[in-house]
């Protein structure tokens, strides 16, 4: 079962859980959830296993300013795109595949919402490990594509597509040693 924050049931205690994105641990939690953004847990016998953090908008975000800054859409008919851009396991998590489950609910609720795009902004953590030196395009799609690097695998295997290799798109300290600020925008509007 999928929750948003705010909705019915969704307990304010599991704003904390937070805490624990080691995608993006330096944004607050009162960002995650003001302007255009909002966040979502995915529950299994009650247990949170699974948190996303969700741009809602009426463009597709290629960097994190852009994620962070809002769209100024006036009502929810602007609304097309759904921007899953820090997705991680929770530390009670008992439910294997919990993530896959997360996703395929997260986009159902997002269409019975008339939300028709979803995509993620997503950190490639490994690559500079794999590439010494700043890599162009086709490198970088022809890494992601031999599914290297967990965030690459999951996105992947649960059919997204790369849709855009995004350069300077992120200028924390923690993307720029993992890779060069370089993200990648997976496209899940196959499912």
């Amino acid at each position: 079962m999928i929750l948003q924050y705010g909705q019915e049931g969704f307990k304010e205690e599991w704003l904390e859980l937070i805490k624990n994105d080691p995608v993006h641990p330096n944004i607050s939690i009162p960002k995650r959830i003001s302007g255009n953004r909002t966040v979502f847990v995915y529950l299994y016998e009650g247990v949170p296993q699974f948190m996303i953090c969700v741009r809602i908008g009426n463009r597709l975000p290629r960097n994190m300013m852009e994620v962070l800054n809002d769209d100024g859409y006036k009502s929810k008919y602007d609304i097309t795109y759904a921007i899953f851009y820090s997705i991680f396991r929770l530390p009670k998590a008992t439910l294997r595949g919990a993530g896959t489950m997360a996703i395929k609910d997260l986009i159902e609720h997002c269409r019975s919402l008339g939300i028709k795009n979803f995509f993620t902004l997503s950190p490639i953590p490994s690559l500079r490990e794999h590439l010494k030196r700043r890599p162009s395009e086709s490198t970088v799609r022809k890494y992601l594509e031999s599914w290297e690097g967990c965030v690459a695998k999951f996105h992947l295997s649960n059919g997204a597509k790369i849709h855009s290799i995004n350069f300077d798109a992120d200028y924390s300290e923690q993307r720029l040693n993992e890779s060069w600020g370089i993200m990648v925008n997976y496209d899940y509007n196959t499912k």
